[in-house]
This record gives structure tokens, sequence and C-alpha cells, in this order.
């Protein structure tokens, strides 16, 4: 005999749509009260709550201490049972609710990858625990939108990873937070301020202007990538600003020149004399091109069709 399928939250009988039960198991009632964002299900709690309140739907829930002694990935506090403890989810659901939920899954994974590699170049702890619960946000997101638990599953190692690495950080800021105040407050300002579409943090607007225009048009991109087909040992270590990779050895490099200074426009010279010397494709973008973004990105466009790029079929 089939299992009898019953809401979770009252214990009604599950919907049925021709044929085929809700595989959250919920009845008519409250699957259109999920529907209509009255209630969700909250992932710290493991049960559904009402979306304004925080409470529980459920009136026979029991809010039980959890046997097992976990501590927080992130801030190292006692977590009940979980992986994060209730502060630091609440600091991710805060940072969940300003994601763009019309994200498709691509979208969201091409993030939360360069997100991941942002935090890495990140010298501020205060700042890394922050982006850190953006990432968490986004691959909860991607699990509660689309039930795919690729980020899910491996968030918790990313982000201890993280922590550890990140630990000299935390013990040199402790030392001189109080001189290091106002540098601080500009890093975080600026790294805002800076930030592409796609969670990479960007040296200047020009750069973030480019990195948008990427990320809209569907064109995979690493940003600042070491140009490995240059040998730093007999030539010098190039870092293109952007690497559209075509094949698994092979991609287009761009390089945004965005400043006047001699010293700037001596080593624009000799990365170009490089790039030429080991004929790798590269697209150069200049200061006076990003005066109009609708001329730069139909330029970009064509010039990486150019040189090869496909555009991503839906």
């Amino acid at each position: 005999m089939a299992e009898k399928l019953i809401c979770p939250i009252c214990g009604e009988p599950t919907r049925v749509w021709y044929g085929h039960p809700r595989n959250d198991r919920l009845c008519g009632k409250h699957a259109d009260m999920l529907k209509a964002g009255e209630i969700e299900y909250d992932d710290y709690e493991e049960d559904y709550v009402y979306t304004d309140t925080r409470e529980f739907v459920s009136e026979d829930y029991e809010d039980e201490d959890n046997e097992e002694d976990t501590f927080c990935v992130i801030c190292g506090e006692f977590a009940n049972g979980k992986e994060v403890c209730k502060d630091c989810y609440r600091e991710i659901m805060s940072e969940q609710d300003e994601l763009d939920k019309n994200q498709k899954p691509w979208e969201l994974k091409d993030y939360y990858y360069n997100l991941k590699a942002s935090i890495g170049r990140l010298k501020n702890y205060d700042y890394v625990i922050n982006n850190i619960y953006r990432l968490y946000a986004i691959a909860w997101s991607l699990k509660r939108i689309y039930k795919d638990e690729q980020l899910s599953d491996r968030v918790f190692d990313d982000v201890e990873k993280m922590i550890k690495n990140k630990a000299n950080l935390k013990t040199r800021q402790a030392d001189d937070k109080d001189e290091q105040t106002d540098k601080v407050i500009i890093a975080v300002t600026n790294a805002e301020k800076n930030r592409a579409i796609d969670g990479h943090i960007c040296k200047s607007s020009g750069e973030v202007m480019i990195d948008n225009i990427l990320y809209r048009n569907h064109v995979c991109h690493a940003y600042q990538k070491t140009v490995k087909e240059i040998d730093s040992e007999t030539e010098r270590t190039v870092v293109s600003d952007w690497y559209v990779p075509l094949t698994a050895s092979k991609g287009i490099y761009i390089e945004y020149w965005g400043m006047d200074k001699k010293d700037y426009q001596d080593n624009k010279e000799e990365k170009i004399a490089l790039y030429q010397k080991n004929n790798l494709k590269l697209i150069e973008i200049h200061k006076n091109d990003i005066n109009s973004e609708d001329i730069l990105e139909d330029s970009l466009y064509r010039q990486l069709k150019k040189f090869g790029w496909k555009p991503q079929e839906d």
C-alpha cells in the first residue's frame, strides 16, 4: 500500500495535481500560503514560519535544544546542532532578501564562484565575514528557489577554509583596530562602490561597467587572471583584467587602459608586447571607450565574436 502523504504543518492530505503530489507535501491551504509569500521554510529552524513574524506555522512545534554540540562555522559561537548560529543566520537571511530573486541558476552559481574568488583577495576580516554571509545567501537561494543543492552542499567546506585562511587577518585586525577604523571604512565603501553585478570587486567604475557588460551578455569570464602562456621565469608575470575561456586551454584576454601616467603607459606597452610575442588574443579597451556604454557593449560583443566566442544558448 502506498504511503499516505500528509502536510507537515497540519496533517491534512497533500495537494495532488494531475496525479502528482507536491514534493514538499503541503496541503492546498498551506501551498497557497507559500505561493502568496505568507509563509516560508526556515532553513535554520527546519520548519515553516510566518514570513512577517517568523513564528512557527505549526502549533505543536517544540523548540527543543539539539543534543549535538556544534559551533558556527562563521563566528565560532554555539550553533545548537546547526552549521551557523542564530545571529549569523539572521545576517544571511538579510543578505538573501537583497538578492535578485529572478536570477537563473547559472547566474547564481557564477555569482557564488566570483564572490568566493573576491573574498580570497580581501584584506579586512570584517569585510570577509560580511561577504561570507552573502556567499551563504546565494547557496541557500539556489536550493530554495530551484531545489539545486550544488552550492549548499559545498558552502560549509568553502567557508571553513576561508575562515582558517583569514585567521591571521582577524588577529592582526584586533591588534590595531582603533588605528585602522578610518581605513576600513574607506576600503569597505570603495569595495561596495566598485562591486560588479556578479560579485567581482573591481578597481574602478570603468572596470565595473565592462564587467557588467560581460555579465549581461552571458560571457563567462574571470577577473584578474594570470596569463599562464607568458613564462614568468624568463619574462614577467602578467595579470590580465579579464579572461574569457574558449576551450580548456585557450581564451581571450581583455585589458582596460584607464590611466595616462607615464609609468602606467610604459607598463601598458610592455604588456601589449608580451601578448603579441606569445600570439595571444587580446581585446583592448581605452579610457574614452567607456564614455558610451551602449557603443562599448556593441563593440566588445563584436570583438568577442570575431575572436571565436559564441553566445550562450538559453
